[in-house]
């Protein structure tokens, strides 16, 4: 695991050797362990790596690294699983060390661009034809790795975090509006924008090559949806289980290839303690596994995980959390994540990771079975309105979400004072999204997703910034298939721009390797595959996995509502954290950038503190992400 960096500079006005080492120190957090440059002089090319040593801790696996021909140089983050395997079919070229990063250097070598196809494992890696003068980028299947890509005026860069391209190109960014507005939307900016003109992400499961001129061609080699020629998998849900259970012990073991301690994130909820379930008993080696918690015990699921871990044997690590721990990460928010991110989990996401790199350099976590296995609540309550309301004309929802509007969210919120079940907050939220909802329906719930996970609604978002328009895809499935629908659609935004990218940049802050073993290609193939009466079965989500869950556990350990991994926000940001509030989003700070309306931020504020923090706190959050950005890198 490592962060990569390099610069094609046509223009002759880039000093290669400094703003090339000083985009790679940029990055040291992310490579403690080595460091290390690459110039053509003759191209105006240069790479620059730091290195975490995590296989082949010698200096054979220095980067960047070029074949003994000197024809192919590799800049590479990530971990192939299956090297072994790729190095055996390799045997008759020369291996200097023990490294997959020189597996995949000469895989490039013998088999060229469509290498990528054979690997097994997350990467984002870059190799150098000197030769033909041609420069390969790669991102893997899921989109575990980031790989960010500058393209304008005669310059051509990338780095695996935006903060790299900012040291070498801040005279060049400007801001684009439209990404901004698809953060406030959303909370994140999704492939293949970043919150820069002229800078992308490159998408996952693609490749591309830059040749002479910059000429920029795009590849793209998986795709994590199935071919519509291939029919569903016609399985009992016994051999389904069975399948898959399989698929995990392979990928999940392949997941403890390292030559350093390897350790597991286990929340306590059915995927964290599945990946831990199938570990203890597939592996000789003592697990050890990491967990955090809360004092406020509606967010607080330690006391579960503990039992679990006490069950399966594993040597346990848990920390609680407080808000001086959130007071502690927050001033580095911008550091971490370095375009506007609003994934409030990433401060106990870094936490966890802080405390498990005090033990281990690697740990797994169990991102992508919410998404593979129809894990998320929304989906249910999506469906549930989809077919209550489809019999009715289009109209009917559109007038219910008006009166909703008219009456007020204020007074449906009432019930909460007769239902203490429910959080006022919560249920304002959720009654805003509601209104939403319905508001925009077009015959169908896939029509009106993007306002079931908005945090700021798209017609707030035209209040703020002037204009916006959503830059993604609607869904527009018959409503038999709105689930998976609605699982694609987080397979191709949520979890490789929130999830995936939350984890990536809280491990890497503290230099700990991040895997994610649902994530297998392999794993994801064959989910897409199967019919969602398997995933979603009676009305139970992640009906497959609790059945292979419940081969390991007792049922009293994982049968319990999802709780999700959350911080209790609405009581820290206006207690604790409120001079934060009154730090960023003031009217002198406010004045001093063009983009957001001061006006309408400060009445929202105004209207966060009048109500005692009941309201508005995750738009007021996305605010303070994007103030507290601005003030370092706009």
């Amino acid at each position: 695991m490592c962060r990569i960096t390099g610069i094609w500079d046509l223009t002759g006005t880039v000093d290669l050797t400094p703003t090339c080492t000083h985009m790679r120190d940029m990055l040291a957090h992310g490579g403690p362990d080595d460091a290390g440059v690459y110039i053509d002089s003759k191209a105006n090319l240069a790479f620059g790596h730091r290195r975490l040593s995590i296989i082949d801790l010698s200096p054979t696996g220095h980067q960047p690294m070029t074949t003994p021909d000197g024809r192919y140089t590799i800049c590479y983050n990530g971990e192939v699983y299956n090297y072994r395997e790729l190095r055996a079919e390799l045997a008759v070229l020369p291996f200097r060390g023990t490294s997959d990063t020189e597996v995949i250097l000469n895989a490039f070598a013998q088999w060229g661009p469509a290498s990528v196809s054979r690997l097994i494992g997350m990467f984002a890696f870059a190799v150098w034809d000197a030769a033909a003068k041609e420069l390969f980028l790669f991102r893997d299947r899921i989109g575990v790795k980031p790989l960010y890509y500058y393209h304008h005026n005669g310059v051509f860069a990338f780095a695996s975090e935006l903060k790299a391209l900012h040291a070498a190109l801040a005279d060049r960014l400007e801001i684009d509006p439209g990404a901004l507005g698809e953060f406030l939307h959303y909370g994140y900016i999704a492939n293949p924008r970043s919150i820069y003109r002229h800078t992308y992400k490159l998408e996952p499961g693609h490749w591309l090559k830059v040749s002479s001129e910059l000429r920029v061609e795009k590849h793209r080699y998986w795709s994590f949806e199935h071919d519509p020629r291939e029919e569903s998998l016609a399985l009992a849900a016994d051999a389904a289980a069975d399948k898959i259970e399989a698929l995990m012990v392979d990928a999940f073991t392949k997941r403890l290839i390292a030559d350093v301690p390897v350790g597991v994130f286990l929340s306590g909820g059915v995927d964290s303690s599945l990946v831990t379930a199938i570990l203890a008993r597939h592996t000789s080696t003592p697990i050890k596994t990491f967990t955090i918690g809360f004092k406020e015990k509606n967010y607080d699921e330690s006391a579960w995980a503990r039992r679990i871990a006490e069950h399966l044997g594993t040597e346990h690590t848990e920390e609680i959390v407080t808000p001086e721990h959130a007071r502690d990460i927050l001033p580095r928010w911008s550091e971490i994540y370095d375009e506007p991110f609003g994934d409030i989990s990433g401060i106990p996401t870094t936490i966890v990771a802080r405390m498990t790199r005090e033990h281990v350099k690697v740990s797994l976590s169990a991102d992508g079975g919410d998404e593979l296995f129809c894990g998320y609540h929304r989906y249910w309550v999506m469906q549930r309105l989809d077919r209550a309301l489809r019999p009715f004309p289009h109209g009917v929802p559109r007038l219910s979400g008006k009166l909703i509007q008219l009456l007020g969210i204020d007074a449906f919120a009432a019930l909460a004072q007769v239902w203490p079940k429910l959080r006022l907050p919560a249920i304002k939220d959720r009654l805003r999204k509601l209104q939403a909802v319905l508001s925009n329906w077009q015959g169908n719930a896939a029509s009106a997703y993007p306002y079931a996970v908005a945090y700021w609604l798209p017609q707030e978002v035209q209040g703020l910034l002037g204009a916006y328009q959503d830059p993604r895809p609607r869904l527009d499935t018959p409503s038999n298939d709105l689930i998976s629908a609605m699982m694609h659609w987080d397979l191709a935004h949520y979890l490789p721009e929130d999830i995936l990218t939350k984890v990536d940049r809280a491990t890497m802050s503290v230099s700990l390797e991040g895997r994610d073993p649902f994530l297998d290609h392999r794993l994801v193939e064959f989910a897409q595959r199967l019919p969602l009466d398997l995933t979603y079965h009676g009305g139970a989500m992640k009906y497959l996995l609790k059945k292979i869950l419940g081969r390991y556990l007792p049922a009293e350990l994982y049968e319990r509502p999802k709780q999700g991994f959350a911080i209790p926000i609405y009581a820290w940001l206006h207690d604790e954290l409120m001079d934060l509030v009154d730090t960023y989003l003031n009217p002198e700070s406010l004045s001093s950038q063009t983009f957001i309306d001061p006006q309408l931020v400060l009445a929202t504020v105004a209207d966060f503190k009048a109500r005692g923090g009941s309201i508005a706190v995750d738009r007021i959050w996305l605010l303070l992400v994007f103030m507290m950005w601005g003030k370092k890198y706009a």
